[in-house]
């Protein structure tokens, strides 16, 4: 009699790059992939919690489009941070100079661009349960502690809560102090946590929507480089994680910048397509025998 495996599938950050992650469950679900846990961090872990609580893509996506056109969606001010302007003309380089200065100016008085409540009615919004113990297939949220350093999951309790702290971007959303604790985005930490599920499940799935193009001028000025350095660390992080994993689907996100919510249809499309193409290591990896894959990765090794 052959084994019944449970597959974990983590959801990593990524803004509105999340959107290739309901593109990806629906053709898991639609396939008939016996997702046993889920894990996310930052978009992920919305993603994670709208699937965990319905089972159903389909009604995800639908939700997904009425949040993008709804006042809380809009409330959220992403449309200020995206980047379209010319950056060869004399007067955005003059932009770029007053713009800089304005944003140092800001990151001395304040804490955060926007209030936390706007991002918890965002979060109340898309999830149709207030509570893990509500969920039908269990979860695991990612939030980093910028005292220890260290990743926070939230497995139970409230999931509201657990889910606005995994998506508190720092410097956008301000951080949640809690029990000596100062916790944003599980995304700092965690940006695809594929070791949670590692002990928990026996074939793991890592859905990577990390942003790799980096830009082609150097940087210029402090803050460029700061940016710069922050990606370039993130980067390597993340793709440290995902090498935990037993498959992992890479969705093209088109090197979206998170706040570009006008990018949902190719994202979520180029979701769909990169399941489908990973379906048959999936279904290969479910029905190799325990022995055989301790074998396969001793001879790997």
């Amino acid at each position: 009699m052959s084994e019944r495996k449970t597959v974990g599938v983590s959801l990593g950050g990524g803004g509105i790059r999340g959107a290739a992650h309901i593109g990806v469950l629906k053709v898991l679900h639609e396939a008939g992939i016996p997702i046993t846990r889920l894990a996310g961090s930052s978009s992920g872990a919305i993603i994670g919690a709208m699937y965990a609580a319905t089972r159903d893509p389909e009604w995800m996506e639908n939700h997904f489009r009425t949040f993008l056109n709804s006042d809380a969606f809009h409330q959220l001010g992403t449309d200020a941070l995206k980047k379209d302007r010319d950056p060869d003309s004399f007067l955005d380089q003059i932009a770029r100079k007053v713009q800089d200065r304005l944003v140092i100016m800001l990151a001395m008085s304040r804490n955060s661009v926007i209030k936390r409540e706007r991002l918890e009615k965002a979060i109340q919004y898309l999830l149709p349960v207030k509570s893990f113990e509500e969920l039908a297939i269990p979860l695991d949220v990612a939030a980093t502690d910028l005292v220890s350093g260290e990743t926070v999951y939230y497995h139970s309790g409230n999931l509201i809560e657990a889910v606005v702290q995994s998506s508190s971007i720092p410097g956008f959303v301000p951080p949640t102090t809690a029990n000596g604790k100062i916790l944003v985005d599980g995304g700092v930490s965690a940006p695809n946590p594929v070791l949670e599920l590692k002990r928990r499940t026996d074939l793991v799935i890592a859905v990577d929507i990390a942003r790799r193009n980096l830009a082609p001028e150097p940087p210029g000025n402090i803050l460029d480089i700061i940016s710069r350095t922050e990606a370039v660390t993130s980067m390597h992080l993340n793709d440290l994680m995902i090498q935990a994993a037993d498959v992992v689907i890479e969705p093209d996100v088109l090197g979206l910048h998170w706040s570009e919510f006008d990018q949902f249809e190719p994202l979520f499309q180029n979701g769909i397509q990169a399941a489908e193409k990973s379906l048959p290591i999936i279904r290969q990896g479910l029905h190799r025998s325990f022995w055989s894959r301790i074998k396969f990765w001793r001879s790997s090794s």
